[in-house]
């Protein structure tokens, strides 16, 4: 074995250019979970659908993910980690190219299902890459996690921007064809890429001592009100990325393209939100971010409600996402300070995760047709509601195990001298 220096640092540069391969692939995650919103539009579901019929598309996305994830935590200790990242990238080519072929006139039940595939694509990728990743986000699991949150939103901005460019070409084919090259371009770069973590199975050994950690750290209250948190914060951001377009589109009469650009702007204002709030982590106190956060997006949600003309939408759009991005962020840290990384943990976080974010839209749905479009937006501005009481439970909960650690702390000599 060499112990030349070069030698060493080639061998970890070399290691650390072929994680970077499998740090993108939340780009890719991004782009096939972040496709709904627009394809409603490509296919013209503002024109004349049952609002529940819309609502289930979300549901079946949500289903295929949670169903897939949870097959591929059993699979991962006999198959290597870069096995299941290839077939969820090959099904969610096969998903997006498929789903060029089920636009209307065919029925619905097949677009249920070619989404329910999509979402299954999306749960074996994901999973794979927490496993792989493991090294890295136990180093640093809150940097770690805003990379890959920034990553996602990317993802998402690019298959709206190409659904919203490529409207008026008036070929649902044209557009998923080019996103379909997506998952196929990662297919290519996983199957020749030497990252070594990727390369093995899970260790058996190894994932039980994980899952019994897990198991623990689900049983503490912080990670119960995690989990709520990030259903209800993925639900609020969800609801505006499945609903905005057909919510201008009726509410507005808004042209179909600029709707769909709407929510690109409502992407590109979360991400250069949570890029831009990560200094202020430092210098602002946590309890004001998330109140101004919460204020923000609630005035965002009246703008929306009330306004009539579509400027007013757009600047409600960007001040909501605005408000958004703190969350996330603040998440991350609370990542670092509260839980050791476990990928079957994180895995089972981000379906939570997921879940919440399909099934406030499926909700939307029902809300639509029982109440009208106009009340859409009142189910997100109550969950951000939720999510503020939340955040401060989980900084309460926080506060009080770090007093109990120091008066444990504090007794320890006491108990000691008695000896």
């Amino acid at each position: 074995m060499s112990t030349n220096g070069p030698e060493i640092t080639l061998k970890v540069s070399a290691e650390q250019y072929a994680a970077r391969d499998w740090i993108s692939g939340f780009l890719l995650l991004g782009i096939l979970l972040g496709l709904i919103g627009s394809l409603l539009v490509a296919w013209q579901y503002h024109i004349d659908a049952d609002p529940k019929l819309i609502g289930l598309h979300f549901l079946a996305l949500s289903a295929g993910y949670v169903i897939a994830a949870a097959a591929a935590q059993k699979l991962l200790p006999k198959f290597p980690i870069r096995t299941i990242a290839l077939a969820g990238c090959a099904l969610g080519m096969v998903s997006v190219a498929g789903l060029s072929l089920l636009a209307p006139p065919v029925a619905a039940i097949w677009r249920l299902a070619g989404l329910g595939f999509l979402g299954a694509s999306g749960g074996l990728l994901a999973t794979s890459l927490l496993y792989a990743l493991e090294p890295y986000f136990s180093q640093a699991p809150a940097a770690m996690a805003n990379r890959a949150g920034a990553l996602f939103g990317c993802g998402c901005l690019i298959s709206t921007v190409i659904v919203g460019a490529t409207y008026f070409a008036g070929s649902v084919q044209i557009e998923t064809a080019v996103l379909a090259l997506a998952p196929l371009l990662f297919l290519v770069v996983f199957a020749v890429n030497k990252f070594a973590a990727a390369r093995q199975p899970v260790r058996i050994k190894e994932e039980e001592r994980r899952v019994r950690e897990m198991l623990r750290e689900l049983r503490s209250i912080a990670a119960l009100l995690f989990s709520l948190l990030l259903f209800f914060q993925f639900g609020n951001e969800w609801a505006i990325a499945g609903w905005l377009p057909l919510f201008l589109i009726h509410r507005l009469g808004a042209n179909p393209v600029w709707a769909i650009f709407a929510l690109a702007a409502y992407f590109l204002a979360l991400i250069i939100g949570r890029l831009a709030v990560q200094p202020l982590l430092r210098r602002v106190p946590h309890r004001k971010l998330l109140l101004c956060s919460t204020f923000g997006a609630m005035a965002g949600y009246l703008l929306l409600s009330l306004t009539s003309w579509m400027i007013g939408a757009w600047i409600a759009v960007t001040i909501i996402g605005a408000s958004f991005a703190p969350i996330y962020p603040l998440i991350a840290e609370t990542l670092d300070d509260r839980f050791s990384y476990h990928p079957g943990f994180y895995n089972g976080l981000f379906s939570v995760a997921i879940t919440g974010a399909m099934l406030a839209p499926w909700l939307l749905g029902y809300v639509d047709d029982y109440l009208g479009m106009r009340y859409v937006m009142l189910v997100p501005a109550f969950g951000s509601i939720a999510v503020l009481l939340l955040a401060l439970l989980i900084m309460l909960e926080a506060h009080l195990m770090s007093a109990k650690s120091v008066n444990a702390m504090e007794r320890q000599p006491v108990l000691a001298g008695k000896d």
